[in-house]
């Protein structure tokens, strides 16, 4: 018996040895490899703690993922132009050098080894963009909500509470609309650069961070999109990608999206995951600007959003409000956003990346999808609640 047992020890070592040394063989011990594998199995635990802990994902999204998300933004603010563009621009050819240079090699050499040699860059490469996610942007999806950081109560509007709001935006509006200029075809035109722009909602930011404690503020670039024209066929204005840390502006929108669409990916910047919260945020950020149309951009896109609410709710409170209190120039400003928008309304890639994006945003706990950006009504009127 003791004979048997000893030869079954030996086989079990000789077969762990074999694994092991296969595995040897295969690269997986190599030290890039085994860093990632530890990452990601680290990063991965953050994420499932911070999906099933809001306390924890509110702790790990203001400080750990704030660092990761800064340095991520500098190291990418290093250079002009955006890195994420260039990178999913040069995709087909990245994949087509991969394939030759990868046949090329197996035809040199088909040991098993030479095969993993190529794949397991390409598999950590992969590995690394979700570690990003896991650990910098996935757990802000899981922090305390914006109303709870805010004390305002969120919840389901009325129609005359929305009819409210509108008012209390148009009358904003109506204050400000002279120090804004206007062209002959309705659309307002902002008086100075881009650059002017993005440097005058990093100020608008410090000013709003200095008195919130739930974000923290740094100085960062608005990358604009070299395809910017083309990106307006997927509806988006502006995104923030996790991958570089950068924020990219889709500069082919009207001047007055803009200020608001830099807001709402700063917002993302620093840990506003959720689309309505990252609007409202946007939001806030731009009224408290010293600059007439960075507050201008502020309340016309959130009157866009409630008065959108408010047509779907009560056409007829809607058109009362249209009639009595929306400023002419302000009118004439939507009609020339929807003219503009008209020739990229009907399109396919913008139905592709919609669906992309509502399964994503489901997937974080976002049960609206794209949806959601249209939720920040609620949080307006909120807002506006608590003011009186």
């Amino acid at each position: 018996m003791e004979h048997g047992a000893l030869m079954e020890s030996t086989s079990e070592a000789k077969i762990k040895q074999t694994f092991v040394e296969k595995l040897k063989e295969r690269g997986f011990f190599r030290p890039y490899v085994l860093l990632t594998e530890a990452l990601f199995l680290l990063s991965l635990l953050i994420y499932v703690f911070a999906r099933c802990f809001e306390p924890f994902a509110e702790f790990w999204s203001r400080y750990p993922a704030q660092g990761i998300r800064f340095a991520l933004a500098k190291l990418s603010g290093l250079v002009h132009f955006s890195v994420a563009e260039w990178v999913i621009l040069s995709i087909p050819l990245l994949i087509a050098g991969y394939f030759f240079f990868s046949n090329r090699s197996m035809k040199r050499d088909e040991s098993v080894g030479n095969y993993f040699r190529w794949l397991l860059p390409l598999v950590c490469g992969l590995l690394a963009i979700l570690i990003i996610f896991m650990s910098a942007f996935g757990p802000c999806y899981f922090r305390n909500p914006l109303e709870d950081n805010l004390g305002l109560e969120k919840r389901k509007v009325s129609a005359e509470e929305l009819y409210d709001t509108a008012v209390i935006l148009a009358e904003e509006l109506n204050r400000i609309k002279d120090e804004v200029t206007f062209g002959i075809g309705g659309a307002s035109m902002m008086q100075y650069d881009y650059n002017t722009l993005v440097c005058k909602i990093n100020d608008a930011y410090a000013k709003y961070a200095g008195s919130a404690e739930y974000i923290s503020h740094f100085d960062s670039k608005a990358k604009p999109l070299a395809v910017s024209k083309f990106f307006t066929y997927t509806h988006i204005s502006g995104v923030y990608t996790f991958m570089t840390g950068e924020v990219n502006i889709n500069v082919n929108y009207p001047d007055f999206i803009r200020p608001f669409t830099i807001a709402h990916e700063f917002s993302h910047q620093r840990g506003i995951a959720r689309e309505d919260e990252a609007n409202f945020v946007a939001y806030l950020v731009c009224i408290g600007s010293e600059d007439a149309y960075v507050r201008y951009s502020g309340y016309a896109n959130m009157l866009q959003y409630v008065t959108d609410a408010l047509w779907a709710a009560d056409q007829e409170l809607y058109k009362k409000f249209a009639n009595k209190y929306l400023p002419v120039e302000v009118k004439g400003e939507f009609g020339a956003y929807s003219l503009f928008f008209e020739q990229y309304r009907d399109s396919t890639v913008s139905e592709v990346t919609g669906a992309v994006n509502d399964a994503f945003l489901g997937s974080q706990g976002e049960k609206e999808g794209t949806a959601s950006y249209g939720l920040v009504v609620d949080l307006a009127v909120a807002y506006y609640l608590h003011q009186e």
